[in-house]
């Protein structure tokens, strides 16, 4: 797949995908709105993570089995991912987190 963000391109056959995680994402349109007014409505969606040999990384899910999104984010964000949905993976990136 390929992405556009930005003025860069984002392509995950070129990317190394580092894990499946999980986010929630805002869905706003006059259905929710009208069914949740004044609700702040949303779903969470299976996402993968990708990291580029430069160093960016990419988010991407799939909506209604037909429409791929792409979202650039920051590493925090990503560290943040990994730090819940793949601990591990975080941890041979980053290093042993703390014990409790």
């Amino acid at each position: 797949m390929q992405f556009v963000i930005n003025g860069l391109k984002y392509d995950t056959e070129k990317m190394e995908k580092v894990a499946d995680v999980k986010k929630w994402y805002k869905i706003d349109n006059i259905w929710t709105r009208y069914a949740y007014p004044g609700k702040e409505v949303g779903r969470m969606y299976d996402c993968e993570l990708w990291k580029s040999a430069k160093g960016n990384w990419l988010l991407t899910h799939e909506e209604d089995y037909t429409k791929k999104y792409g979202q650039a984010i920051q590493e925090e964000e990503a560290k943040s991912l990994l730090m819940r949905y793949a601990t591990d993976i975080y941890e041979k990136l980053y290093g042993d987190l703390e014990e409790a």
